[in-house]
């Protein structure tokens, strides 16, 4: 690093946490404190710090002693743009207050693009719901990732100011729950605030965003990642307006929140039904496969105006480059084509450095994936002409300007056009041609790319755009190289940067030399297993390319190395593939990791002659191995392995999910949604089970036929709709095959089970009626009552033993049904949740009187106990009777409910009373009788 870099990067530093009033105090740095730092001499500081004046990075104040502050410093701090003829000031000055002339005087959206189309009922929805009296609806926004959900929840608010339903200065807060959704503790820390002492490291209260956003909006994204317990809350605030911070215990805070919720997913099946009720209005955002091309092309020339902005710029743009970037979105969304439009203009910049006009972009700007696409496609002439009807042959595009009071935060973190011409100085002062200005350009541009690429938001492939093939594959020889080294695993990241590095390498040409001789040194003394790696790299890609390799270009490979190595990987998803054989497990997970890549994965083989004990032992070791904190998905041969999920999640204090009938197919399809795909346990066990699960259905029998179990009923809806519901539990429980589920009406029984046994092989029925064929049939009362689900468990598991004879608690009935009665009417309680809990405490109960209690008495004692819960939430307990005697055994039956249902009362925070305990305590007296 040159020593001007070195003096700036240490100016930067001194502030990066600095407050306003901290700036203010301070003015900046002199020379000599900055010399004191580097171990300089004052006067070569002074001298280089004049040089970034001059360059427009650094402020002058022009104080005793003078002091420097940079630029972009007080930008950030003071929140303000500075004016570039002013580098040398007196001293600085706080930002002015806005006046309330600045209040928005007309509707924030009334210029979104779209406003009068795709966007005209989200807008209207959205304006009624801000309208709505007294306070406003709730909002949940549905859409694709970078369909701009964030953006229009950012105009709601705008239009509440301008509707005066908040006040002038009302806080925005932005909350993604991503962030914390594996940390409930956190998480409700962060919403609700917490008290000192509340749990180790809370050293001082804290403010939650629930009382920062007191007046305001609370803008929530990704809620579908909010786990049950934070939605609970949410909604018992939404409910009653008040809260309490994590560690207090009355809730006598309150706070006027208007909530904004957004969401990728289908709010039905990621989101508690308790908790949609609370949020009336549902607004979906089209995504911009969705929209007109009108409207394509708006969005397209304002993204574009944005970076005219940056460049401070008119841009031309030729109607070929509209054309290929709108028809380069493949991912439906706004954010993959801000992303192409950012790498199209930096390229037309680069090309048009000289020219103080205007920056030219034509067909040759487009990055080498788009452009390849565009020529190659035969709809190109007929794009054109649709097109033609809102464009010229040329558009000139002018820097965007938006009103003030609705200017958006800016997600580029920093101006890339600048950084550019920097280099493009820097270099021309080494003396360098204009050509190997440009590739050396262009090449930081390819190493620099995830910088205003957001990885996690956008596909991959953006990141490999002008990669050669070949370099492609020689990088992965050197990704081998590398992990045999450093004895570790690195992921697609290694292959997108160090691939980009080297073809940058191959394309530049003559090598740039910006380091001195010491600092060379210094790189190969700190970085030596670097170093050694990097040399090896050196002698493969002479080999390979037929090029000679400077050892400027090794200290660059080892800087990248050492930068590769130093990142943070995200955390994925663990993969464990068990079959039984020698070898089937080994073979699938050989064939995945060679075509996709290293993915946490294990196999697991199982000789038939390996007892159940060793099995499991041999799951639970590799279960740990491949955990990174993120769950492990299962993927077995046979539906009993399935059965071990609780003991080993007990066993190894790890969330697993599992899926049976293992194919070579399904584990590539894991380790693929694993390694290019940001999901989480649940959605990669979900995707990948609904689409084989689909494909297998498909496939025939060892009949021929495919598989079914009947719920029959009189009408062939109502009963039999819960009915199937409740088969549907049992058969994903205990099937080892796909078994469809089919509801057939009593009233035409014959004619329809005939229908039926062209194409199925009935299993087992279930219902009102015996359809008298050659397959069990079980009485609504047996299913209820008796030993139903074992009949029906017995005939979709082909009537043979569970793996390792485990016996199977038949509750599956007594939870849908409970569920289902509590869903309608529990408010504050999660259904799933309670129902749950209280079948384990029931199980509790039962293991210690030594006796098993009947699916009648189950669902009344869960349902009667989950209503206990749900009055204490709501204040209002039940008064046990004064003159009812409470005998031997009422008191028995007490003290053991008291002690067993403890633990419920931990995990809900809520405690019962007496009274309503002895109430408990009753009912299982009376069933003692």
């Amino acid at each position: 690093m040159r020593r001007i870099d070195k003096i700036y990067k240490q100016l930067c530093e001194n502030f990066n946490h600095s407050s306003s009033d901290e700036l203010l105090s301070k003015q900046g740095n002199s020379a000599q404190e900055i010399a004191n730092q580097l171990e300089m001499e004052r006067s070569n500081v002074s001298s280089e710090l004049n040089k970034l004046v001059r360059l427009e990075k650094v402020i002058k104040i022009k104080s005793f002693p003078v002091r420097y502050v940079p630029l972009e410093v007080a930008e950030r701090i003071l929140q303000k743009k500075w004016d570039t003829n002013q580098m040398e000031v007196e001293s600085l000055q706080p930002p002015e207050k806005p006046q309330l002339k600045n209040m928005i005087s007309k509707d924030p959206f009334e210029h979104l693009i779209g406003a009068k189309g795709s966007l005209k009922k989200p807008i209207s929805q959205a304006k009624a719901a801000v309208l709505y009296p007294p306070n406003g609806l709730h909002i949940l926004l549905l859409g694709p990732t970078g369909s701009g959900k964030s953006l229009f929840a950012n105009r709601i608010y705008q239009y509440a100011l301008f509707a005066n339903k908040l006040q002038q200065g009302a806080p925005f807060i932005t909350f993604n729950c991503a962030d914390y959704y594996n940390n409930s503790q956190l998480l409700l820390s962060q919403l609700f605030g917490h008290k000192k002492g509340s749990y180790t490291g809370a050293t001082e209260d804290k403010v939650g965003l629930v009382e920062k956003a007191n007046g305001g909006i609370l803008f929530m994204d990704e809620i579908h990642r909010l786990p049950p317990e934070g939605q609970e809350m949410l909604f018992y605030f939404i409910d009653q307006g008040t809260y309490n911070r994590l560690g207090e215990t009355d809730h006598n805070r309150t706070s006027k929140v208007l909530m904004i919720c957004a969401t990728t997913e289908n709010p039905d099946s990621s989101l508690l039904k308790t908790f949609l009720r609370r949020i009336p209005m549902t607004i979906h955002i089209p995504s911009f496969e969705e929209r007109s091309l009108k409207e394509k092309i708006g969005l397209t020339n304002f993204l574009l105006g944005k970076e005219a902005e940056r460049i401070n710029k008119n841009l031309s743009v030729h109607i070929d480059v509209l054309n290929a970037l709108i028809h380069s979105s493949n991912y439906g969304n706004v954010g993959q084509l801000k992303a192409n439009v950012q790498l199209v203009c930096a390229h037309g910049f680069l090309n048009n450095i000289d020219n103080k006009n205007a920056v030219e972009l034509t067909v040759r700007d487009l990055p080498e994936e788009i452009k390849q696409e565009w020529i190659s496609s035969s709809k190109n002439i007929e794009r054109s002409k649709l097109i033609s009807e809102y464009v010229d042959i040329k558009t000139i595009i002018s820097p965007v300007v938006e009103d003030e009071n609705m200017n958006m935060e800016d997600d580029t973190p920093f101006n890339l056009y600048h950084l550019m011409e920097e280099k493009v100085e820097t270099l021309k002062n080494e003396g360098l041609e204009e050509s190997e200005i440009n590739q050396f350009i262009i090449s930081e541009i390819r190493l620099n790319v995830r910088n205003f690429v957001n990885q996690k938001k956008y596909h991959n492939s953006s990141l490999m755009m002008f990669v050669e093939d070949t370099v492609l594959q020689m990088t992965k020889e050197l990704k081998n190289i590398a992990e045999k080294e450093f004895k570790c695993k690195f992921d697609r990241k290694f292959l997108h940067f160090l691939s980009m590095h080297i073809d940058a390498f191959l394309k530049r040409g003559k090598q740039i030399d910006v380091l001195t001789e010491k600092e060379t040194a210094e790189i190969r003394e700190t970085h030596v297993q670097e170093y050694s790696v990097a040399l090896m790299f050196k002698e493969k890609i002479q080999q390979y390319f037929k090029v000679d390799v400077p050892e400027i270009e090794v200290i660059y490979l080892t800087m990248l190395l050492h930068s590769i190595r130093s990142w943070d990987e995200n955390k994925r998803v663990g993969i464990v593939v068990a079959a039984h054989g020698n070898s089937t497990a080994t073979s699938m997970v050989e064939v995945a990791t060679s075509l996709l890549g290293s993915t946490p994965i294990a196999a697991v083989d199982m000789p038939l002659y390996v007892s159940p004990s060793e099995i499991m032992e041999c799951l639970a070791e590799q279960i740990k191995r491949v955990d990174e904190g993120e769950g492990v998905l299962m993927l077995v041969d046979m539906g009993s392995l399935a059965m071990l999920e609780n003991q080993l999640e007990e066993k190894t204090n790890t969330k697993i999910k599992t899926i049976s009938n293992v194919t070579t197919s399904m584990v590539l399809d894991a380790v693929r949604k694993v390694n290019y795909l940001d999901l989480n346990i649940y959605a990669i066990y979900d995707s990948v089970k609904k689409d084989f699960m689909e494909w297998l259905n498909v496939q025939s029998s060892s009949t021929g036929k495919r598989k079914a179990v009947i719920a029959i009923c009189t009408t062939g809806s109502g009963t039999a709709k819960k009915l199937e519901e409740i088969l549907t539990g049992i058969v994903s429980n205990y099937a080892k095959e796909p078994i469809e589920i089919l509801t057939v009406s009593s009233i035409k029984l014959a004619n329809n089970m005939k229908e039926i046994q062209k194409e199925y092989e009935v299993l087992v029925s279930v219902g009102t009626r015996n359809p008298k064929i050659d397959a069990p049939h079980v009485s609504l009362e047996v299913l209820i009552e008796g030993n139903g689900e074992e009949i029906i468990r017995q005939a979709v598991s082909a009537g043979k033993a569970l793996y390792g004879e485990r016996k199977i608690e038949t509750n599956i009935v007594v939870r849908e049904l409970c569920e289902d009665s509590l869903t309608k009417y529990l408010l504050f309680l999660n259904p799933e949740r309670i129902t749950q809990l209280l079948l384990e405490w029931v199980q509790t109960v039962q293991d210690e009187l030594g006796i098993k209690f009947s699916n009648t008495f189950r669902i009344k004692i869960v349902i009667h106990t989950a209503f206990a819960f749900e009055r204490m939430i709501k204040n209002a307990p039940l008064a046990f009777p004064e003159d009812e005697v409470i005998d031997d055994k009422l008191e028995k039956m007490y003290d053991l409910t008291d002690r067993t249902i403890k633990s419920i009362e931990k995990k809900l925070g809520v405690e019962v009373t007496k009274d309503e305990k002895l109430f408990i305590a009753t009912i299982f007296a009376e069933e003692l009788d």
